[in-house]
């Protein structure tokens, strides 16, 4: 791809701020009611790692309008109907302006001109700039001809609906506006620093009701809060690691909390006796024939996947065999490894596909329930650089299921030149000699993904796009073809 010109940034920004005023400054003059318009938000930001970052579109929030439709107690929260741009009056401006599609293009170009990093550091840019936008939106407002139309708490913000949307919420009004706006924010921070300071052990009790979402009043918590940090919980203890052990083997028999300390458990991967001990006994217990079955069959299943990520699948295979699991459960369990909930682990074991592929021979069953949970689309656990090797092994393996996760986990340019090095070839082998229809689609995907590492296959793609036996593989081949065609010509992928 040839080298693109470096990012004006401050251009950029001072782009989005015209863009903005021309969208925003007419609205106002045209809106009839003084003291109404209470927010700007930039809304609709779009993007996808190493991908496309769309930039979001301008919204307005009316007091009089937000009053007839009775909004219920929002507790002050950013997923309030107050702060939710879509049911704004003004939910979508946007221009086709020259200007705008500059700036739009200038930042893919910049985005997706490098590496996964150089992605990384451009979307943190885009933020920057957009933050800033929203200051100097607001004083040009509150200093415009029209600023009789604002609210005296007027604010405008970048409307993020991600994990880092409060926080990104929080530079964009200051922090006395924040309190003053987003209350409920405000005090679930004052809280997430208050529990911070507490000693250890403190902490550790906190988190486990939380996660129970049970109150404890001497350590300042109400059953609201536990139920409402309950997600958080898990990733405080997580982080506690080995510290979180003992007290999460308290929680592994109680089915309101099973499934969630079996996945902890397995996500911290101490495989101490104590541990495996614990969950064989848990995942072993008869499911009660009562209204409470399907939970306490999904904490078993939990159990499973939560022992294999302990190196435990032998050990499952072998209650298949004997009769005394299901082989639904084992199926679960044994494929828990390979998905997204591997992702969460601290130091997860290495992939490893041979599990799998032993099931022919030792459980022949369990292998289309094994398919099922690893079918494309389920999600897939993310490689680390020295996984490459078995993934490129996986590529090879005689079961379909193995190959298509290969194809699937080495579809990720974030693993790096070196790993793509090794990569391509597999995945090009791949394409070029699979006799399965969605492993040649899958390592297409995967090579359109790695791009200009991918580069030197282009007369691959152009055979497979002229003559695979699959009209679905011939179509992903087309569109990898225009991805190089588009990078040698300078062009971000779109």
């Amino acid at each position: 791809m040839a080298q693109a010109p470096a990012m004006d940034w401050q251009a950029f920004e001072q782009t989005l701020l015209d863009d903005a005023l021309a969208l925003v400054l007419p609205a106002l003059q045209a809106h009839p009611l003084c003291g109404d318009v209470y927010a700007v938000a930039l809304a609709g930001m779009y993007r996808e790692l190493d991908g496309p970052i769309y930039l979001p579109t301008v919204s307005m929030g009316s007091e009089a309008a937000l009053a007839e439709v009775e909004p219920e107690d929002d507790g002050g929260t950013l997923y309030s109907l107050r702060w939710n741009p879509a049911d704004w009056s003004w939910p979508e401006m946007s221009s086709d302006s020259p200007a705008m599609a500059s700036a739009q293009a200038a930042l893919a170009a910049e985005a997706q001109g490098g590496d996964v990093a150089q992605w990384e550091a451009a979307d943190r840019r885009c933020t920057d700039a957009l933050v800033s936008v929203c200051h100097r939106l607001r004083a040009a407002l509150q200093a415009s001809p029209v600023a009789d139309r604002l609210t005296p708490g007027f604010a405008v913000l970048l409307h993020e609906d991600s994990d880092e949307g409060i926080a990104i919420a929080q530079r964009c009004v200051g922090e006395e506006a924040f309190a003053r706006l987003l209350p409920g924010h405000a005090a679930d921070l004052a809280e997430a620093r208050r529990v911070a300071e507490l000693p250890d052990a403190e902490r550790l009790r906190y988190h486990l009701a939380c996660l129970a979402h049970q109150p404890a009043p001497e350590l300042g918590l109400t059953r609201a809060q536990a139920q409402r940090h309950g997600e958080a919980a898990q990733g405080a203890l997580r982080a506690f690691g080995t510290a979180a052990i003992a007290a999460l083997l308290q929680l592994l028999p109680r089915a309101e909390t099973q499934c969630e300390a079996a996945r902890l458990l397995g996500e911290i991967g101490a495989a101490t006796p104590e541990v495996v001990a614990a969950l064989h006994t848990q995942v072993l217990k008869a499911v009660p024939r009562t209204s409470m079955r399907h939970r306490a069959q999904a904490g078993r299943n939990i159990c499973a996947g939560a022992l294999a990520h302990l190196g435990e699948s032998a050990w499952l295979l072998e209650q298949a065999q004997a009769g005394t699991l299901s082989d639904e459960c084992v199926a679960q369990g044994l494929s828990s490894p390979y998905g997204a909930f591997r992702n969460h682990a601290l130091d997860p074991l290495p992939l490893d596909y041979r599990p799998i592929e032993s099931l022919p021979a030792v459980r022949p069953a369990l292998l289309p329930l094994v398919e099922q949970w690893l079918r494309p689309g389920s999600g897939t656990c993310t490689l680390r650089p020295h996984e490459v090797d078995e993934a490129v092994r996986g590529l090879h393996s005689p079961l379909t299921v193995v190959r298509q996760h290969a194809a699937m986990a080495l579809g990720d340019r974030a693993l790096g030149a070196e790993a793509g090095a090794r990569a391509v070839p597999a995945l090009a082998h791949a394409v070029a000699h699979d006799g399965d229809e969605t492993v040649r689609y899958l390592a297409v995907l995967a090579l359109d993904y790695w791009r200009s590492e991918a580069a030197a296959e282009r007369p691959l793609a152009e055979a497979t796009a002229a003559s695979d036996a699959s009209a679905k593989v011939r179509d992903a081949a087309q569109r990898w073809i225009q991805v190089l065609d588009d990078l040698a010509a300078g062009v971000p992928p779109r």
